[in-house]
């Protein structure tokens, strides 16, 4: 009978498992932090991107809150003197006339850029974002946006009226024959020519004067309050700018 011999395996001292067990940890950790940088640095990356996205967006809001409260204020300044005028000089049509053809041509209404702000907001990326008042004052800039919309959709209202009752007062064919457009020096504002000859209202009645000049004071009150609303909005944007290029070091 054949007798089998096994070979001698040495026995591993602790020292040596200690050693391999150290190696195997080092490994995992390692590669644990190795997977956290990379992370961490895409993360870094990706917010920095959408930053520089959210500070164009800001930057655009700036741009057209600066037209919109020009052609806003230049409309309601028209409508506080096409009242002045109906009030006190009935023969001066023809300014009579341009003053109510402007003020409906340069009302304006303010948006906002929300777009990557919003995508942020769905990825969950909005914690990423440090330091922490930054992200609480985009919040606030986003949501108190919806006021000035809440005065825009006023004032849309008080237009719509406007041009309702415009009818009572005005010969559409004398507004259809004035030329519109954009003075090249201020392209904010929408010029508007004075008619040919003078033109007569399609009323002297007091009431019906009244009626069409209520209306137009109310417009440009909307307008105030909307272009109120606008420069805190502007100044918010204007406060994140600054807020954004200081804690990302941007130009």
């Amino acid at each position: 009978m054949e007798v089998h011999h096994h070979p001698h395996v040495a026995k591993k001292n602790f020292k040596e498992y200690f050693l391999e067990f150290l190696m195997i940890f080092l490994a995992v950790t390692l590669g644990f932090i190795a997977d956290n940088l990379r992370e961490h640095i895409r993360d870094n990356n990706e917010i920095t991107e959408d930053i520089k996205s959210v500070l164009m967006d800001l930057e655009s809001d700036v741009m057209h809150f600066d037209i919109a409260l020009d052609g806003n204020t230049y409309s309601y300044t028209l409508s506080d003197s096409l009242v002045n005028l109906l009030h006190s000089d009935l023969s001066n049509t023809s300014q009579i006339y341009l003053d109510a053809r402007a003020v409906t041509s340069n009302i304006n209404y303010f948006y906002t850029n929300s777009k990557t702000f919003d995508q942020m907001k769905a990825a969950g990326m909005l914690k990423l974002i440090q330091p922490r008042n930054l992200i609480d004052s985009l919040g606030l800039y986003y949501v108190t946006f919806q006021l000035l919309s809440s005065q825009d959709d006023y004032v849309r209202l008080k237009n719509d009226l406007v041009c309702k009752d415009n009818y009572l007062l005005f010969d559409t064919y004398v507004f259809s024959q004035m030329k519109v457009g954009y003075d090249k020096y201020n392209r904010s504002h929408t010029i508007v020519q004075l008619p040919l000859g003078h033109p007569a209202l399609l009323s002297s009645d007091p009431k019906t004067i009244n009626e069409v000049a209520q209306n137009y004071y109310y417009l440009g009150a909307a307008e105030k309050f909307d272009c109120i609303a606008a420069v805190r909005q502007k100044k918010l944007a204007e406060r994140l700018i600054a807020l954004i290029k200081q804690d990302y070091h941007l130009k």
